[in-house]
Parts: C-alpha cells; sequence; structure tokens
C-alpha cells in the first residue's frame, strides 16, 4: 500500500485521489467522444459531465457518511477530508441518475438514451477508481488464505483484495457493455438497465466478502441492501419497458 502520490510538507496528494480523477477523465473523454458521434453539442456534454461528476461526488461522500454515521457523529471534521477517502459509489450512482432524469427533462432530451451511453463507460471509471482504493488501503476484505490474499501494513494477517476485484470485474462488466453498445441502438434503456444490474451484482457478491463494512439487523452490509434494491427496481423498469414495447 501507498497512499500518497506527492508530498512538499504540509501538502500531500493521494493516490486514492489521482486515479478517482484519472477514472472520471478517461470515462468522460470517451463518453464525449460517443455523444458527439450521436449529435449532442458540445454545450450539452459539458454540462452533462459536469453535472455527473458534481452530484456524483456529493452523493458518493453522503452514503458514505451514512453508512458510517456513528464515526463521523464522533468526529464531524472528518467529514471534509474527503482527500482521505471515503466515497461509496452507490451514492455516486443514485445522486448522478436523479441529475440526469431532472437535465434530459429540462432539456427536453431523451433520458434513456444520454442513459445508456453514459452506462458505457461508467464502469470504466469505477474500475480505474478502485485501484486508487487498493493504494489507500480502504475497501479491503476478509481475512483470507486464498492465493490471492494481501497483507496491507495496518493488518497483521493476508486479506482480501476487494478493492482490486471491484475493479477486474467492472473492467470485465465495461467490455461486455462496449461490445453490446455495437449491436444495439442507444435509447432503449437496455444498456442502462444491464449496467445497473451487473452492477448491483458486483457490490452484492463481493461485499460478502468485504472486512471493513459493519452489517445491518437483516445481517447484510447496507451496500448490499442498496445493490438489492437497484435490482429491484431496474427489473421493474425492464419488465415495463418489454411490456410497452410489445404493446406497440
Amino acid at each position: 500500500m501507498h497512499p500518497i502520490f506527492f508530498k512538499i510538507g504540509n501538502f500531500v496528494i493521494y493516490w486514492y485521489g489521482v486515479f478517482v480523477a484519472l477514472g472520471v477523465f478517461i470515462s468522460a473523454y470517451f463518453f464525449q467522444k460517443d455523444c458527439l458521434k450521436e449529435g449532442y453539442n458540445e454545450k450539452l456534454i459539458s454540462e452533462v459531465i459536469f453535472g455527473i461528476i458534481l452530484t456524483g461526488i456529493v452523493g458518493a461522500r453522503l452514503l458514505h457518511i451514512l453508512v458510517n454515521i456513528r464515526y463521523y457523529i464522533l468526529y464531524p471534521f472528518e467529514i471534509i477530508k474527503i482527500r482521505n477517502g471515503g466515497l461509496a459509489i452507490e451514492g455516486a450512482v443514485i445522486f448522478s441518475l436523479f441529475f440526469i432524469l431532472l437535465y434530459t427533462k429540462t432539456k427536453q432530451i431523451s433520458t434513456l438514451k444520454l442513459l445508456d451511453i453514459i452506462s458505457i463507460y461508467v464502469p470504466l471509471g469505477q474500475s480505474i477508481g478502485r485501484i486508487g482504493c487498493f493504494l489507500n488501503g480502504c475497501c479491503y476484505g476478509k481475512k483470507t488464505d486464498f492465493f490471492l490474499g494481501i497483507k496491507f501494513p495496518f493488518t497483521e494477517i493476508k486479506v482480501h483484495p476487494t478493492q482490486l476485484y471491484y475493479s477486474f470485474f467492472n473492467c470485465l462488466l465495461f467490455i461486455f457493455l462496449y461490445k453490446l453498445s455495437k449491436k444495439l441502438k442507444k435509447g432503449s434503456g437496455f444498456i442502462f438497465s444491464i449496467y445497473l444490474i451487473g452492477f448491483s451484482f458486483i457490490r452484492y457478491f463481493i461485499d460478502f466478502l468485504r472486512g471493513d463494512l459493519k452489517k445491518t439487523s437483516l445481517n447484510l452490509y447496507p451496500t448490499q441492501t442498496i445493490a438489492i434494491l437497484i435490482f429491484f427496481f431496474t427489473s421493474i423498469f425492464i419488465v415495463f419497458n418489454l411490456k410497452k414495447k410489445g404493446g406497440e
């Protein structure tokens, strides 16, 4: 684990922030190229990217704080120390989704088409960002004798490198969605739905291996409960969409 990327005196830049920013930049770059091909103007694309980044950061931080509310009640000043880590990606997804819904309604453009394009590149950004989690030492897993187990400086035993598991499977999800997008016309919401289904599966199953989360009364981690809800509502959306198309 090497959390510090650059340091001069008290000024520190962490690898966590570097990889999160890199993931955002790369996914935004490809998203912009795709949008230009689909006929969107540059101003609209810039507004969408800025809005997603802003609402994503706010949502990710807010959910992280809510999940760890007991800690932040005791140490409230830690809330603003975002560069040390502490972003819950599910919060970013939910808040960004609300932004897109409001933005597309205001601009009177297709919500599903924009969501389909965005969904292709979001897992790419997540995959890159998770490498920052690994270098930062957050989001680590439970004790394991598995050959991929890693001993961090703050652990006395080997643990699952769940950060890298997330990164790997998000990368696979990106490749799958990218290839799928070449065969499907954007605008049905199907690519968006597959992303949410894949995302919820990744979070639900890998979170069983997490060693830094606290379970709820349902014997699940809060992130798993949210993943179940995302899967449930996405499934309803898919069924509704299929019925709507069948009736046309």
